[in-house]
């Protein structure tokens, strides 16, 4: 009973798939999967990826079976755009991603807490079993243990802190600067902390849901950071001079129309708009417009790079833990008295 995964990332597979895996949401994904017959599955799905893992049953068609599954959930032809592993190969693979080798900002820290969410939420639903159990379980070990005996952390390493690096960039120096949050979740909270670290002059933060907002604004509890309703932030547009998007919302929610509109009032001034968010936050078609910079998370590529070359030595011990945490793996087995008897473990 072979583990077999099907996934795409920021190095695999189209944006315009991953948007649309993203928003049909990985809950709605392992009820399709439990429904299609497979017992045991985990769907892990984060801003730069979509990965399915799944045990293949006695009897079953395995990957030729958990693929024409994915592409019905999807409602289009996906899978072809896919990287598929099983077995050894499959657990090498989770181990990197928990320790943060696998992501766009290598060596971030919130993969680690996105694979424990998964797995719960997996768990919760009641569609893990032994196998899936006793592998994720390993992978949240190595992940932790990467990150305590290497540096790999070190530097920026988060989605959210290398967006306000780019801001940095751009600004030359956030001081005096004002920034709209589109979005109050965790990429929001640990966008507006690295905002403060850079002592911007004003954060704002609209949120779909007022009392979110709300808190998110009374949790950082600085003089300069205030809330508005979700329907008040375009007339707001005007008077900022970045837009840091990352809500979870299926479908666009900063229009061209409602930049251009911003536009007209700002006397020539630039709007920069880095959008972090997947399914994306803004209309593709803003970035046309003259005087609206915007970013994706596409455009964080030379932060990461920079930031990469200065970690590689701690890369190279990272991968190094992985590989014999897998070799280790394997050699016990992975359904052994030992791993299955294994408490989870909390990063």
């Amino acid at each position: 009973m072979p583990i077999l995964l099907v996934g795409m990332n920021h190095r695999g597979g189209s944006l315009r798939s991953r948007e649309r895996l993203a928003a049909l949401g990985a809950e709605a994904c392992l009820k399709a999967l439990l429904a299609g017959g497979w017992r045991e599955a985990v769907v892990l799905s984060t801003c730069n990826r979509f990965e399915v893992y799944a045990v293949a049953q006695a009897g079953s068609a395995g990957m030729e079976g958990l693929c024409p599954l994915l592409d019905a959930f999807a409602g289009e032809s996906v899978c072809g755009e896919t990287y598929r592993l099983q077995g050894a190969d499959c657990a090498r693979h989770l181990f990197g991603v928990a320790s943060g080798l696998d992501s766009l900002v290598v060596g971030e820290s919130e993969i680690l807490g996105q694979v424990k969410g998964a797995y719960e939420a997996a768990l919760a639903l009641g569609s893990t079993g032994r196998l899936t159990n006793t592998l994720f379980q390993r992978a949240l070990f190595v992940g932790k243990k990467v990150r305590s005996s290497t540096r790999i952390g070190m530097g920026q390493t988060s989605t959210a802190s290398v967006a306000v690096e780019l801001a940095r960039r751009i600004f030359g120096n956030l001081r005096g600067s004002q920034a709209l949050l589109l979005g109050a979740g965790d990429m929001a909270r640990k966008t507006a902390r690295h905002l403060l670290e850079s002592k911007v002059g004003k954060i704002l933060v609209a949120n779909r849901t007022w009392e979110n907002a709300r808190a998110l604004a009374s949790e950082l509890g600085e003089k300069g950071v205030d809330c508005l309703r979700w329907e008040d932030f375009p007339a707001r547009l005007g008077e900022v001079d970045m837009v840091i998007s990352s809500t979870g919302s299926p479908t666009c929610v900063l229009t061209r129309e409602m930049v251009a509109r911003a536009l007209s009032l700002r006397r020539g001034r630039s709007l920069f708009l880095i959008d972090i968010a997947m399914p994306r936050d803004v209309e593709e078609e803003v970035g046309s417009l003259e005087g609206a910079y915007l970013y994706a998370l596409s455009d964080l590529d030379a932060v990461v790079a920079e930031n990469l070359s200065c970690r590689l030595r701690e890369v190279e011990a990272a991968g190094e833990i992985v590989r014999e945490e897998a070799q280790a793996f394997f050699s016990r087995g992975p359904l052994s008295a030992v791993d299955l008897q294994a408490r989870p473990i909390r990063p």
